[in-house]
């Protein structure tokens, strides 16, 4: 007869088995059996080339979840490809201010991408490795989109921008497609045929002989200016000669017109009192009276015209050079 099974034996070794295995979950699984997370997927344009199951997911630089799964799916109709990247999003890494609680699965992510603008990046964690992380970050300039549950994975779709350098190669490729599509071939056909154009004009022999001429007629220019400058230095000196003597003449004029005026003034007196004389001399209807009230007469008008022509004189002195000027005289 065997003997029976101690249950306190079988007990304990049931216990330390199950031990074992919560230890082992705990240590190797790095708590995650625990773990509050949100899974999502993301569709990069471009190679996946340095992206790693494991890989980290940031945000802003901060780490806040890890690659789960790379994959390559086949459509059997138009064998068309896509590479779907699970990822696993902590949701103990995100502390909310002014709420008790995180709100529910789903509905915070939905907020960040639709109206934040939340996208995922694909950016180099080492330049040395090769290795990239996913960089997650607002862009508000970002073309709008919506969270929308992807039907290959059955997971949230966060949408996704294209690296710098995958930017940069998608402008040059466009400039090169636009580039193409000018008429290369005729640009280059008529810009030879401009620039042998302007050879032929820049080198034409009626060209050269105008240039040669357009110098002669610059020296003769030349020429014609040192002659005027000489001439001008000879007028100007004339015509400060002629001046000064127009001013001399002036001054005498100026000096003798008083005395001359006085000596006429004089005369006329004299000959008014000889008029006068002579008056209660002559008869009134004698050919000498007559005479001598003629000649009294032409004197006065003689003596009148110089007191005029005095003071035109002084008032305009270079009339004795350029003649009288009758809108001046006015």
């Amino acid at each position: 007869m065997s003997k029976q099974a101690n249950p306190a034996v079988i007990g304990g070794f049931v216990i330390g088995a199950a031990a074992l295995i919560t230890t082992g979950v705990l240590v190797f699984g790095s708590g995650k059996l625990f773990a509050d997370t949100v899974p999502a997927v993301m569709y990069f344009e471009g190679d996946l080339k340095g992206l790693r199951v494991g890989g980290r997911v940031a945000f802003e630089g901060v780490g806040i979840g890890t690659v789960t799964d790379v994959g390559v799916f086949i459509d059997a109709k138009d064998f068309s490809t896509r590479l779907p990247v699970v990822v696993e999003i902590n949701r103990d890494d995100f502390r909310l201010t002014g709420a008790s609680k995180l709100p529910e699965k789903g509905h915070a992510m939905k907020t960040l991408v639709e109206q934040k603008g939340l996208r995922a990046q694909l950016q180099s964690e080492s330049m040395v490795t090769g290795q990239r992380f996913i960089q997650l970050a607002f862009h508000p300039d970002a073309p709008p989109a919506q969270l929308a549950i992807d039907p290959l994975t059955n997971l949230p779709e966060i949408p996704t921008i294209p690296t710098t350098l995958e930017q940069v190669e998608d402008t040059v490729r466009k400039a090169l497609v636009k580039i193409s599509e000018l008429p290369l071939e005729q640009i280059i056909t008529s810009l030879s045929n401009t620039l042998q154009g302007i050879d032929h004009l820049v080198n034409a022999p009626e060209v050269m002989e105008s240039i040669r001429a357009l110098k002669t007629t610059l020296a003769d220019v030349q020429e014609v200016v040192r002659g005027m400058d000489k001439q001008m230095g000879i007028m100007v000196s004339s015509f400060t000669t002629t001046m000064g003597n127009v001013s001399k003449l002036t001054r005498n004029i100026d000096e003798r017109a008083p005395a001359l005026l006085t000596s006429l003034t004089e005369a006329a007196k004299s000959a008014q009192q000889t008029l006068v004389s002579v008056n209660g001399a002559v008869e009134p209807n004698s050919p000498v009276r007559y005479e001598m009230v003629k000649a009294l007469q032409e004197l006065s008008e003689a003596a009148r015209a110089l007191r005029v022509l005095a003071d035109y004189l002084e008032r305009y002195p270079n009339a004795v050079v350029f003649g009288r000027n009758d809108g001046g005289a006015k």
